[in-house]
């Protein structure tokens, strides 16, 4: 710089400085006030005035120059020129980041931004604090970016990964969850930490959870399903004679005729009181215990129970059955094959241990080893109905349609006051495709037992799924939760239906129902995500309500 520049820097830095240039920016902002009067200018005065001045100030603009220049300087340029600075800034910010060099880019970018608010800007420094471990400023300028841009998904990407570094798990599920909505569900990124998160916070809730909260049992009718899998127990048939109130033998008869009278939380009670007192049926008693407590899902609590019983009578069929129950439940598909084979040494003729060794098979897949055992049961006993509904079902898996069909017709006939057939029937038929066949064996079975919800479930789906009747398919479902509050199908069914209605706030509440429903860790995790995706999509109907229209006008 020679000494003439220098002259004239000199003189330009004295003339910002002087009284007469602020008083002069004051009139090209048009907000000059001379004493109690107005000093006015009209409209295009006040341009040429900030045009001068402009050119006066800043005549020679240069990209060396933006880097240091002032806000007050930068509201003197004009949009064009903000733009071209901003640019320049944003690219040289650019480079800094490619050469790793995070700080020097987070300056450029903030200048840009003085220059020009952009949502880019903002994505990109908080890229630079992503790198430099500043969760917190990529959280806070992501959520700029996506003030300014709410469909910005580059910054909507980058706020989800912020949130889930710094440990906000439920926001960083929200970003990504609008993340794959956003793009069409073609996110693999999003969908797959979607995904994660789900079964991580689900995860994480459900632990809680099963620490403070008591066991529960599960609905009367699945409760009643299971003792009714099982024939009489012969160990149960004789009740003890005593005139003590307090003792076990009176509190093991209270707890069967609770039992009796489908009172299983007082049966439970009972029961483990006259364990504790060590009545007279001990053996009977533990096994009772061991079964209410695994139906509250207890599985180790229960195989201690059972086992407790087996030392007293190592000969006792049904409880090795019920270890193998036990078993498959926990996912141990060889521990419970080995129970169910130490009963058949014992006994191979049981009809109970072919029926329940055909379950095993049925839940594994095995269908064509469910067919022999089931059919081995029924020749054993052929006045077990379930077996032959079983095998009915099994058929109907094997595609043998026809077979499935004349067995519960021949079936039908057989029990003909027993809905558990009826309503199995009509299972079968909606999946065959025959739905008016459904109705009408399903009528017979709501028919048979009002208090029976599956019916009722099964009617409601062939209403929503088959004859395009929602309103009357939610209010049935809402019929057989009246009948069994505690009908955890019943509540899943309703929740799904509300959802694919578009009513999310009502699916919630069911399926936030569904918690203490959940007898199992694996059983409450899977309502939990449920509630946690459900919040998800109700919160970003809020917040993106323009992409929520579009997608209800797609479904």
């Amino acid at each position: 710089m020679d000494s003439k520049q220098a002259s004239e820097l000199s003189s330009f830095h004295k003339f910002l400085e002087s009284k007469s240039w602020k008083f002069y920016a004051a009139v090209a902002a048009g907000i000059t006030l001379a004493g109690t009067g107005a000093f006015l200018l009209s409209n295009q005065q006040r341009l040429s005035m900030k045009q001068q001045y402009q050119d006066e100030l800043v005549p020679d603009v240069t990209d060396d120059m933006y880097e240091a220049m002032s806000e007050n300087v930068i509201g003197l340029l004009s949009a064009q020129q903000r733009l071209t600075a901003a640019t320049s800034l944003k690219t040289k910010g650019n480079q800094a980041f490619a050469r790793k060099k995070y700080q020097q880019a987070v300056q450029l970018y903030t200048q840009a931004i003085r220059f020009l608010a952009d949502p880019i800007f903002y994505s990109n420094r908080a890229a630079c604090y992503a790198n430099l471990g500043q969760l917190d400023r990529v959280i806070a300028d992501c959520s700029e970016a996506l003030r300014l841009n709410p469909t910005y998904l580059k910054a909507l990407q980058r706020r989800a990964i912020g949130y889930e570094r710094s440990g906000d798990a439920e926001n960083a599920l929200f970003d990504y969850t609008s993340l794959s909505i956003l793009e069409g569900f073609k996110n693999n990124f999003a969908l797959e930490h979607t995904h994660r998160l789900l079964k991580a916070i689900s995860e994480e809730k459900a632990s809680k959870i099963v620490k403070t909260r008591a066991p529960r049992l599960p609905s009367p009718v699945y409760i009643n399903a299971y003792f009714d899998s099982f024939r009489p127990d012969m160990h149960s048939n004789d009740l003890p004679h005593t005139i003590d109130e307090d003792s076990g033998d009176a509190y093991y008869i209270k707890a069967r005729s609770a039992l009796a009278q489908k009172k299983y939380y007082d049966a439970l009670d009972y029961i483990k009181l006259a364990v504790n007192l060590e009545c007279s049926k001990q053996v009977a008693a533990l096994n009772l215990k061991g079964t209410l407590v695994f139906l509250e899902g207890q599985s180790d609590e229960a195989l201690d129970t059972f086992n407790k019983a087996l030392e007293l009578d190592p000969n006792y069929i049904q409880i090795y059955i019920k270890k193998s129950n036990v078993y498959m439940e926990k996912g141990d598909l060889a521990a419970a094959l080995e129970q169910i084979k130490i009963a058949s040494n014992l006994n191979p003729l049981d009809p109970d241990i072919h029926y329940h060794l055909g379950q095993v098979h049925y839940i594994s897949g095995h269908y064509g080893l469910a067919v022999k055992d089931y059919t081995e049961s029924s020749r054993l006993d052929p006045t077990f109905v379930y077996t032959h509904i079983q095998l009915a079902v099994v058929q109907h898996k094997l595609g043998n349609h026809l077979t499935a069909v004349n067995m519960f017709q021949k079936i039908s006939t057989q029990f003909p006051t027993h809905a558990e057939v009826f309503n199995y029937y009509g299972e079968v038929l909606i999946d065959q495709g025959n739905i008016q066949g459904a109705i009408d064996v399903l009528d017979k079975a709501m028919a048979l037992d009002p208090s029976h919800p599956l019916p009722f479930i099964n009617m409601a789906m062939i209403l929503y799924q088959h004859l395009g009747k929602p309103d009357e398919a939610i209010q049935l479902c809402k019929s057989a939760l009246d009948a069994d509050p505690a009908c955890d199908a019943a509540v899943a069914s309703l929740a799904q239906m509300l959802i694919e209605q578009d009513r999310p706030s009502e699916a919630l509440v069911y399926y936030e129902r569904a918690i203490p429903l959940a007898r199992t860790q694996p059983e409450l995790e899977h309502a939990i995500s449920y509630v946690e995706a459900t919040k998800a999509q109700i919160r970003f109907a809020k917040e993106y309500p323009n992409a929520a229209a579009k997608l209800r006008t797609l479904k």
